[in-house]
């Protein structure tokens, strides 16, 4: 039994026929082709969106909302437009949907989370991805200077092909961060059981199901099958760019009977491997080895298992957890500018990895050596003109 399946897909493509064969130009930072620009747009009438009214006035809400949410035709655009500009790319571990509201903060680190696009491709998408994210995220504020910002994240990203060892200073915003947080075990648990949404009986795994559930966690974990026992469970329905994704929370025993040790657990399934420039593997190891070589810290009780064809993967929770919102959080422009620099250096240290000898230093300086501000600067400018041109149309429409 399956636990439950995902609605079609979330982006209903309004294409013209005009318009949806024009050719991409060739130049980075060239102004989208017709068809590029068409590719991104949303109705707001998808029944993706009609099913889910809070979602669908979350996309409304601002171009970085809207941004997050059509992470695939946006990384299929900027693939066709690195593709016939005829400059070297180099493959490497992506995260596949880096934007300043992944960065997350909890007791343990913290840095770019959610790798649930995580695939091997050309290091440049996660390049352009996040330096749109910041110039959409300083639109929204009302900030001047994103060329200085672009330069500061690729500063960081410079850093780290350099000395992938030595971490920058932690941005200020993250102990600001913390200072939220209350350490209260079972207000956790209370926290996260309030987010199980009830699954319809006849959506519900049946008690042979999580059983069998628990040996596969057991299996791969390596934790003894009565940790698993389930306590209670439901669907997770948080995020934007993944809020149509199939996602369960998990209460489950831990190392022993105590309520106190108990673990949440969130099981998500994955997503097809993406095609166009990125080919990851088509299972959970591309997001285990995305998570394992790109976080700065490892997630805990982390693997990833099959049930009757489909793949999950899944990952403890820690009590504490929080995600910037560039609304709410930044309390200036140089919050913004100290996360531009950390994730810049996240990125450089683990695009390439740490494995040592030759062929890794190799990579590091290929990648030093291509890496061009004015490209990414330019590149990075003209897809949040044109997400936000899209962002534009959709709320127009949307009720």
């Amino acid at each position: 039994m399956v636990l439950g399946r995902r609605c079609g897909p979330p982006v209903f493509w309004l294409l013209v026929a005009a318009l949806a064969m024009a050719p991409a130009p060739a130049g980075t930072g060239e102004g989208l082709a017709p068809g590029d620009r068409a590719a991104l747009l949303v109705d707001p009438a998808s029944p993706a969106l009609v099913a889910d009214p809070a979602l669908r006035h979350r996309v409304a809400e601002g171009p970085h909302d809207f941004f997050r949410y059509v992470n695939g035709p946006f990384r299929e655009v900027l693939c066709r437009r690195q593709m016939a500009n005829g400059r070297p790319h180099f493959d490497v571990t992506l995260h596949g949907d880096p934007h300043v509201e992944q960065y997350s903060v909890t007791e343990e680190g913290r840095g770019l989370a959610d790798f649930d696009e995580a695939t091997v491709g050309p290091h440049v998408l996660d390049l352009v991805r996040f330096a749109t994210s910041l110039r959409l995220a300083m639109s929204e504020r009302g900030w001047d200077g994103a060329d200085e910002l672009v330069r500061v994240f690729l500063a960081g990203y410079a850093d780290a092909l350099r000395n992938p060892r030595h971490l920058p200073p932690e941005p200020r915003i993250v102990a600001r961060l913390r200072a939220r947080f209350v350490r209260n075990r079972n207000d956790a648990l209370a926290r996260a059981e309030g987010l199980m949404e009830p699954l319809p009986p006849d959506k519900a795994p049946s008690d042979e199901t999580l059983a069998h559930t628990a040996r596969l966690l057991a299996q791969v974990s390596g934790w003894p099958e009565a940790s698993f026992k389930v306590k209670r469970f439901g669907a997770q329905r948080m995020g934007i760019g993944s809020a149509g994704d199939e996602k369960y929370l998990f209460r489950i025993e831990g190392k022993t009977p105590s309520p106190q040790d108990d673990v949440i657990l969130e099981v998500k399934e994955v997503r097809p491997a993406a095609g166009g420039c990125v080919h990851g593997e088509a299972g959970p190891d591309r997001i285990l080895k995305g998570s394992s070589q790109l976080a700065y810290q490892a997630f805990q009780y982390a693997g990833g298992i099959t049930l009757e064809g489909h793949s999950y993967w899944f990952h403890a929770w820690t009590d504490n957890y929080v995600e910037v919102d560039i609304r709410r959080d930044l309390a200036s422009l140089a919050d913004l500018t100290e996360i531009a620099r950390d994730v810049g250096f996240q990125l450089g240290r683990g695009h390439p990895g740490l494995r040592g000898g030759k062929e890794s230093k190799r990579l590091r300086a290929a990648l030093l050596a291509s890496l061009s501000q004015e490209d990414v600067a330019g590149e990075s400018r003209v897809m949040a003109e044109a997400t936000t041109e899209a962002w534009q149309r959709y709320r127009q429409r949307a009720p």
